[in-house]
């Protein structure tokens, strides 16, 4: 059971931070560098993390008109944007060429080549599952390992069958391992708060993992709370909201003209502050008890805010976010520890409300969390 930092735009100078001291691995996806470059930093990388599992997304899914680097690795195709997109004799080489390269380059495994369908059928996951085992195929002699990569639009397991229906065809793969993103269309920050899918999300992983599948639930922020009280063994978050998120607005800019601004994690409301919120709460004595040992960042970005000095802390709120997102993956490896940390939460966001302390964000209400409860109840229990 393992928490991965998923890669994104120049977060390779995070991976020797003491904090990320507990993750098992990375997580990366080529559309942000070049082959020439990720191959050099692998070299160093081994070098000093050799216990890291190093994974290769090759991220077909990314939206055709933002390809980014994507066209400089061998295995992405000139016809990408006018390829047949179910044939067989196209998807074949593509993924002979994402092990290939990943062969080359030192990976230890690779997620299955797929694209977004215009309409996610069971035809879809089956045309899925078929590119997964292809993949299986050609690195088998190779010392690769094969995640076999599901994407489920969150919207649809309002259907509680879908969670059947995509589990009955996945376990019929050659793979192990199964990578899984949940598409959804909210904006990057906000929670997922959709009542009817959550059961199903969270019964489908059940599903999988009742047939011996190790489960990795990708771009990951506060929901993983969610995945790891339904049994996934393996996780990934990054700093960027955009590696927190999978949603077709993925690579806008987090704030308009790109200014980047910094948000506090507050786990125990399981959501993420703005600087004027943390002033706010602190004044009221909401972090008078609180002890950092076990994620000591919190202890600097409130010096540094309690100083009025204005000193930026913009890495300092990555760091201390992911720390967090890696105590919580060991935490919550237990369902009712996990259970019993949104119960917490719950009564924390009630407490909130009688002192009438509103956050600047109108959607930061908590009300996502009795949702999320609600979630793991009832999707443990079909």
């Amino acid at each position: 059971m393992s928490a991965y930092l998923q890669l994104g735009h120049e977060s390779w100078s995070l991976i020797d931070e003491p904090a990320l001291a507990d993750f098992k691995g990375i997580v990366l996806s080529p559309v942000n560098d070049t082959p020439e470059y990720v191959e050099e930093r692998l070299k160093r990388l081994k070098e000093r993390r050799g216990d890291y599992e190093i994974i290769l997304d090759p991220q077909f899914y990314n939206p055709a008109s933002n390809k980014a680097k994507l066209a400089q690795w061998s295995f992405f195709p000139s016809d990408f944007e006018t390829a047949v997109g179910e044939s067989l004799d196209w998807w074949a080489p593509r993924a002979k060429a994402v092990v290939e390269e990943a062969v080359n380059l030192g990976f230890d495994a690779v997620c299955s080549p797929i694209r977004i369908p215009k309409i996610f059928t069971s035809e879809y996951y089956a045309h899925a599952m078929t590119v997964a085992d292809l993949t299986c195929e050609f690195a088998e002699e190779t010392g690769v390992d094969v995640l076999a990569t599901l994407i489920v639009r969150m919207k649809d397991l309002s259907n509680p069958q879908k969670a059947f229906e995509i589990a009955s065809i996945m376990s019929r793969g050659a793979s192990e391992r199964v990578y899984i993103i949940f598409l959804d269309d909210l904006p990057q920050r906000e929670p997922f708060d959709d009542s009817e899918a959550l059961p199903t999300a969270v019964h489908l992983i059940r599903l999988l993992t009742d047939q011996g599948l190790r489960v990795h639930v990708a771009f990951c922020a506060h929901d993983l709370v969610l995945w790891k009280h339904a049994g996934a063994a393996d996780i990934s978050s990054g700093k960027w909201m955009n590696v927190r998120r999978f949603s077709p607005g993925r690579w806008e800019e987090e704030e308009t003209g790109g200014r980047q601004v910094p948000y506090w994690n507050e786990g125990p409301l399981i959501t993420l502050l703005r600087e004027q919120d943390v002033k706010r709460l602190d004044r009221d004595g909401w972090f008078k008890n609180r002890s950092f040992s076990a994620n000591p960042f919190g202890a600097q970005i409130l010096e540094s805010i309690r100083s009025g000095a204005g000193a930026p802390w913009q890495k300092l709120s990555w760091l201390q976010y992911l720390r967090w997102t890696s105590n919580a993956e060991a935490l919550f490896s237990k369902p009712e520890t996990a259970e019993r940390y949104l119960e917490r939460a719950d009564s924390l966001w009630t407490e909130l409300q009688l002192k009438k302390i509103l956050l600047i964000d109108r959607f930061n209400d908590g009300s996502w969390v009795r949702i999320w409860l609600n979630a793991v109840r009832e999707g443990s229990s079909r």
